[in-house]
């Protein structure tokens, strides 16, 4: 719990506020004495930025204070060796993040020379996944040193606006881009410097300040348009677009004016309708006080971010009636819970339906093992995280149906080799009206792991074990469903063995099932399928940032994330191999650098889901294909999960906050509110229905948030031995008297039949427990 904690060491409450409003200051601490001369928030996902240009340092950070990078006058100095960096007020004096926060910009000014013909001040460009600083560009900014110039810069779409003397620069600064080209030159101020750029993201607007006036254009990369928006009555030294400040009536523009003498800082609220020239300029005070502030910012997560005198504020909107992050993340879990318990059946009891409607709607989809898989692992989690009271008896309810142990003796159908049936009628557990009547062995796989995992979490309850057991054991052939070239069959068929028509080529979620395979095969084939599955170097990749490659079906061909997130959250090895995990953040960063080029209205990670008709109805949406450019956040919460060596991401986290603050939640029928799938093409798009597997996997990368080590513990257990029958103490083949009587044996301090313990809830004593707990399984008998 002490990550979700916020940083608060201070907090006041601000005079001069809109009527209806209350903004608070929280000190956001910078190291040294010196003053915060820049700030920078990225859009759309938890990263914040401060620069002091006396120390000439940048410090990196994620909004729970952690530092992640620090920039030094050192580093600064060796990429800028013709500057004089002094403790005066050269140095950085304005920052930008991408969308994504994996870039941020630095702007550098000094009035020494170059000495090589260039201008003599720079753009520094530092990637925030790898850490790699360079010079971006090369530019003058100002003419001298002091007082400070209180440049700007915005990143939008691909494309860098730099305020400098004399108006705007923009260069090229896609994902790709080490360095930045110069587009265009828009001259302004009369020869000031620039001191105010913002980007109202959802209509493409660039906001300008030049002394106290205020301009607008559309952003664009060649020379741009600037309409007058008004003037102020002091010269604006920063501008920010906050889209989710407060409530929905304090979204807009806000405009930062600051004096020495006296000390004094305004924050000026220009309303969306004012700047747009839809109505007369009037700004309103929202902020004032009597510290020097220097820059202004909008953070992903509802602040505003000011640099000020020695530290740097944020300020928060007491009418705010938003969920806090702390507080959304806990609820954002709890929603999915609920989301997957309302599918499970009560007559009979235990099925569980594949997906659920939206608010309004019907259900219409039968039963799976695939949803009744992810509920499980939902309900261990949340067992996990929240101390879940009802979780085991409902996981037990759900694991004797799928292992058609329930008391009506409905079963669900499988093939002769185990495979199960994907699509299941709840009132028979065979075939329903019109659905696919295949054996699904991806659909097997997951039902497989949640028993496995099942018997871990509960490891000793035999009314767990039996059932768990009973589903792990009944499947057989594993090594029949893969060919020596890699290919798996998606298919079996009724009366066992694969259908030949249904190989599969290139890495997917199947290697779920050849890590099964290595566990429960029944020869050699078995371990070294699962070693090709997890190797890799076996696979084609696709590539989307330069050198960082991305392992894919085929080669230059992307797929949606979930394939990546399924083995990432369920597979200890793979989540522990060193090239997997570097797979793992060359997607993540892949993603994050399509949503700086392309300026989403989320921040966008594209995996499989419900869909429009015209975009596919369900669609595995990828970096290669994805028609209408939909977010689906429950992958984009999975990598909250992390690296697998670092802990849970906040990055992430709170770019799915941002997308619950700016209305992205989705109710259905069973009331659930979440996260689920949005289009930057049609905003008002909501799915009619969500299926188990594409919600499931957000909720438990979050839970690793809410409860660090949680995948390890609970979703990367090893496989537990297969045991068909645990009562079968004698090992003839049937459950009897006699396998009572040799239980009894045992307990009692005599001959155990051969591989067989007294210590029957493996707990590593022989105790009353034992003897309770082989009744209870010998009492349930085996399927």
């Amino acid at each position: 719990m002490t990550r979700l904690l916020p940083i608060i060491l201070s907090s006041v409450a601000i005079g001069g506020s809109l009527a209806l409003a209350g903004p608070v200051q929280t000190l956001w601490p910078v190291t040294g004495p010196n003053d915060t001369a820049a700030i920078a928030a990225a859009p759309l996902g938890g990263w914040y930025a401060a620069a002091d240009s006396y120390q000439d340092r940048v410090e990196v950070s994620w909004p729970d204070g952690s530092l992640r990078w620090t920039v030094t006058k050192t580093q600064i100095s060796a990429l800028l060796p013709w500057m004089t960096l002094d403790g005066s007020q050269d140095g950085p004096c304005a920052l930008a993040f991408s969308d994504s926060g994996r870039l941020l910009f630095i702007s550098v000014h000094d009035a020494s020379p170059a000495g090589d013909g260039q201008p003599s001040d720079a753009i520094l460009r530092l990637d925030t996944d790898t850490g790699d600083l360079r010079v971006f560009a090369r530019v003058e900014i100002s003419s001298s040193d002091s007082p400070w110039p209180h440049a700007a810069l915005v990143h939008y779409k691909g494309v860098l606006y730099a305020g400098v003397l004399g108006g705007v620069r923009s260069f090229r600064a896609n994902a790709n881009d080490l360095a930045g080209p110069q587009l265009a030159f828009t001259a302004g101020g009369a020869g000031a410097v620039t001191t105010g750029l913002t980007v109202d993201r959802d209509r493409g607007l660039l906001y300008a300040a030049w002394g106290s006036t205020i301009s607008r254009a559309t952003a664009t990369s060649g020379v741009l348009s600037f309409t007058s928006v008004g003037a102020l009555s002091a010269p604006a030294i920063a501008l920010a677009y906050a889209n989710n400040y407060g409530t929905a009536a304090l979204a807009g523009l806000y405009a930062l004016d600051s004096t020495v003498s006296p000390r004094a800082n305004r924050v000026w609220f220009v309303s969306v309708g004012q700047a747009l020239g839809q109505q007369g300029f009037n700004p309103q005070l929202s902020i004032s006080g009597t510290d020097v502030w220097h820059d202004l910012a909008a953070t992903a997560d509802g602040a505003l971010f000011a640099g000020a005198d020695e530290d740097a504020w944020l300020i928060r909107e007491s009418t705010d009636t938003r969920m806090t992050f702390n507080a959304w993340a806990h609820d954002e879990f709890s929603q999915v819970v609920s989301f997957s318990r309302s599918l499970i059946t009560t007559s009979p009891a235990g099925w569980v339906i594949d997906a659920d409607v939206q608010q309004g709607g019907t259900r219409f989809h039968p039963a799976t093992p695939d949803a009744a898989a992810w509920t499980v692992l939902l309900l261990l989690m949340n067992d996990r995280v929240n101390g879940d009271p009802a979780a085991r008896g409902q996981v037990i309810t759900i694991l004797n149906r799928y292992a058609g142990l329930s008391p009506d003796g409905i079963r669900p159908s499988q093939s002769a080799d185990g495979i199960f049936r994907h699509w299941i009628d709840p009132a028979t557990g065979g075939v329903q009206g019109t659905w696919s009547d295949e054996f699904a062995t991806m659909s097997t796989m997951k039902i497989v792991a949640a028993a496995a995992r099942a018997r871990q979490y509960y490891a000793g309850d035999p009314a767990v074990r039996v059932p768990a057991d009973a589903i792990m054991c009944s499947v057989s052939s594993w090594e029949s469903y893969f060919l020596l070239d890699g290919r798996m069959a998606l298919v079996g068929l009724p009366g066992g063995g694969p259908d030949t028509s249904s190989w599969s080529r290139g890495f997917h979620e199947g290697v779920l099932f050849a890590d099964e395979t290595g566990a429960y095969g029944a020869s050699a084939f078995g371990p070294a399928i699962r070693s090709y599955w997890l190797t890799r170097s076996a696979f084609a990749t696709a590539t989307y940032l330069t050198n960082r490659t991305v392992t894919g079906g085929y080669p230059n061909e992307f797929q949606a994330s979930f394939i990546t997130m399924y083995p990432w959250l369920l597979i200890g090895q793979f989540r522990a191999d060193p090239a997997w995990r570097t797979n793992m953040n060359n997607l993540r960063a892949s993603h994050g650098a399509w949503t700086d080029d392309n300026a989403p209205r989320w921040a966008t990670v594209f995996s499989a889901g419900t869909t429009k008709p015209e975009w596919g109805s369900y669609n595995a949406d990828s970096l290669t294909n994805h028609p209408g450019d939909i977010a689906t956040f429950t992958s984009l919460l999975a990598m909250v999960s992390g690296d697998g060596v670092s802990g849970p991401r906040l990055p992430e986290a709170y770019a799915a906050y941002n997308a619950y603050r700016r209305g992205a939640r989705q109710t259905f029928l069973s009331g659930a509110s979440i996260l689920y799938r949005r289009s930057s093409v049609d905003p008002s798009y909501f799915p009619d229905s969500a299926g188990m597997p594409d919600v499931a996997l957000g909720a438990l990368g979050l839970a690793e948030l809410l409860s660090p080590g949680a995948v390890s513990a609970v979703l990367n257990a090893p496989y537990p031995a297969c045991v068909s029958c645990p009562v079968d103490f004698d090992g003839d083949g049937s459950v009897d008297f006699f396998d009572y009587d040799a239980f009894v044996t045992c307990f009692e301090g005599g001959t155990c039949p051969p591989g067989k313990s007294a210590d029957f809830d493996s707990d590593g004593t022989v105790d009353f427990f034992d003897y309770d707990s082989f009744v209870v399984a010998f009492e349930s008998g085996c399927p």
